[in-house]
Order: C-alpha cells, then sequence, then structure tokens
C-alpha cells in the first residue's frame, strides 16, 4: 500500500511532468562535444596505403586494409567491435588531411605537438652577470629572474639558441646536449685527467728552471690534439667534443700543488696535518715525501708550512683555435699574503 502511495505521489509532483516538457529529440541527445572520440572514421580517397594505422593500432583485428576490387583502391577498415577508440591510428597517419578521423585528439593538434630535443640552454649562474639581455632575446618568454638568477623553463624553450649569442660573457649560457650523457663524462674525466698530467709535468720543470719565481703567474699552452684523438675512440662528432671541450674550460678552475723539497727543514707539520695521508715522513731517505695520487690539493700543506716547500697555484682554462690556454696565479690565501 505505502508504495502504490509513493508512486501517486511521485507522479503528481510538477518536476515530473516538466521532464516530459523539456524532452529532447533523438538528434539532440546524440550530439557529442568535440573532445568526445568516437569510433575512427575513413575517408578512402585520401589513404595512401602506407599501413602505419595498422602498424600503430593496439587492439588486435580492430583496423585491417582492404582492397575495392572496383576503383582497386586500398584502404583501412574499423571494426567496431575491436576498436578501442584509442585515436594511434589517426595519430600516426601522415595524410593532410588525414585519411582517418575521430573526434579531437589533443595528440594531433599543433600547439600540443611536442618536438625532440637534442639540447636545452641552461644558465650558469657561477658565471652570469645577471645582465638579462637573454631575456629579452628569448621570443618564446621561456627565460625568467626569480632568487637574484636567471631560470630557463625548459617546458617553454624551443632551443633556438639566442639567448646564448645575446649572451656578452662566454659560457654563462649553455648549451647542454641531452644525449650523448655518459660519453660527456667520459670526455670530461679524459680531459681533466690530461690537464692535470699536463699541468704537473710543465710546473716541475718551470720550478726546477734556475730564477723561478713561485709568486708570478704561469703560462702553458696544450695542443688538442691528444684530446680530439682519445675523444673521438669515445664518441665520433667532432662538432660535439668541440662544444664539450668548450663547456668545460669556461668553468673548470683547479688547484696545483708543487713541491720544493730543497727548502723542507723535515719539521714534519705538514705530515700531521695533512687529511689523506698524502704526505709522509720516509725515515730511511731522510725526506718529506708527498703522494701526488692521494693529493686533494685542499692547500693545508700549503697553509702549514713555514718555509714554503709547498707552493699553490690556481688554474684556470680558455680554449682558443687549436690550444687550451692554461693561466696559473699564484695563491695569496695564506702566510702573510705571500
Amino acid at each position: 500500500m505505502s508504495s502504490a502511495i509513493w508512486y501517486l505521489y511521485e507522479f503528481a509532483r510538477k518536476k515530473w511532468m516538466e521532464r516530459f516538457a523539456d524532452a529532447r529529440t533523438d538528434p539532440e541527445i546524440a550530439s557529442a562535444p568535440s573532445r568526445f572520440r568516437d569510433f575512427p572514421e575513413v575517408e578512402k580517397e585520401l589513404c595512401i596505403s602506407c599501413g602505419a594505422c595498422t602498424f600503430s593500432c593496439p587492439s588486435p583485428g580492430a583496423i585491417q586494409l582492404v582492397r575495392d576490387e572496383e576503383s582497386d583502391m586500398i584502404f583501412p577498415v574499423i571494426d567496431t567491435s575491436r576498436c578501442i577508440r584509442c585515436g594511434f591510428c589517426v595519430e600516426v597517419c601522415p595524410t593532410d588531411p588525414k585519411t582517418l578521423k575521430n573526434g579531437e585528439n589533443y595528440l594531433i593538434r599543433e600547439e600540443y605537438q611536442i618536438l625532440p630535443k637534442e639540447k636545452v640552454y641552461i644558465a650558469d649562474e657561477y658565471l652570469c652577470i645577471k645582465c638579462k639581455k637573454c631575456l629579452d632575446a628569448c621570443k618564446v618568454d621561456a627565460i625568467s629572474f626569480s632568487d637574484n638568477k636567471i631560470q630557463v623553463d625548459q617546458s617553454k624553450c624551443v632551443s633556438c639558441g639566442d639567448c646564448m649569442e645575446a649572451c656578452p660573457v662566454k659560457g654563462a649560457i649553455k648549451e647542454t646536449y641531452i644525449s650523448n650523457v655518459d660519453e660527456q663524462k667520459e670526455i670530461n674525466k679524459m680531459l681533466i685527467e690530461l690537464l692535470e698530467k699536463k699541468i704537473e709535468t710543465d710546473v716541475e720543470k718551470i720550478r726546477k728552471t734556475p730564477g723561478f719565481d713561485p709568486n708570478k703567474i704561469i703560462k702553458i699552452e696544450l695542443p688538442i690534439v691528444e684530446i680530439m684523438e682519445k675523444s673521438r675512440e669515445i664518441l665520433p662528432n667532432d662538432e660535439l667534443i668541440m662544444k664539450f671541450i668548450e663547456k668545460i674550460t669556461d668553468r673548470l678552475k683547479m688547484n696545483i700543488i708543487t713541491w720544493n723539497e730543497d727548502l723542507c727543514k723535515k719539521c714534519k707539520l705538514c705530515v700531521n696535518e695533512c687529511p689523506t695521508g698524502a704526505i709522509s715522513y720516509n725515515e730511511k731517505t731522510n725526506k718529506v715525501e708527498r703522494d701526488t695520487e692521494k693529493c686533494l690539493r685542499c692547500s693545508i700543506c700549503y697553509q702549514t708550512c713555514p718555509f714554503g716547500v709547498p707552493s699553490l697555484f690556481v688554474a684556470r682554462f680558455l680554449l682558443e683555435d687549436d690550444k687550451i690556454l692554461i693561466t696559473l696565479n699564484p695563491s695569496r690565501i695564506a702566510m702573510g699574503g705571500r
């Protein structure tokens, strides 16, 4: 009894009656928004029979190429009982206009196309002088200035390189390659090892020359022929190698320790202070010796020794044509500014 009363009550409600008045026809109900992805429609006259749609389809048998015997045309046919309306076939279709259509597909809208990047541009905070010229040069507003530093929004950057051309400081905007990361690391490690070896060998020769003054600047040149030969074994691309070398030398700074044992008085202060055990006293030879393999070039020995046995130089680098220019500046961090 209560159920019958409820149905009568619902039938008498004004709102229930309004639903009949607002009823829509079938076409109105069937109209779908543009974002609705229906089964793909085929315009066979546009098809070039490439088969890309069949290869991209993740549902077996949902799309097949057929041949029309009368027109001898080959085109895709969609099996709606198997199609999952993913839109992959529409995405990969190369014809313009497309042979396959299935409503709006954001993957094939031009404003959403994502082009693969080979390189990105970043601001080097160490070298940047905050002149903001890169902001004016960027046409897509990918560069901003916040927290007192230049920042590049990689989601907006189109890798045009205008920012690097506008930058007045060499190396402040860096062109970084996304691919070949492992090769870049290998070249970086190899280059630093070569530079260290070259500097230590040449400085030792210079130190032994008559009239050597540890307070004067030392200049050394390293031809890049050997570097290029070894780098080609890692990555056979001269253009990329040169860019990697330039990027490394722009910022690289290295401490160099020289050791003049003739000045040593065997006080052994450096032996006790060295954090890595690189300096030791050899009782057999009665000499304080330095192991270059263990040395971190932290300069503690330089600051501790009262007789000037260790000398500390700060090496900076510049790539110029076919050579790397190395400038070694004597340090002034200790011993009363010596």
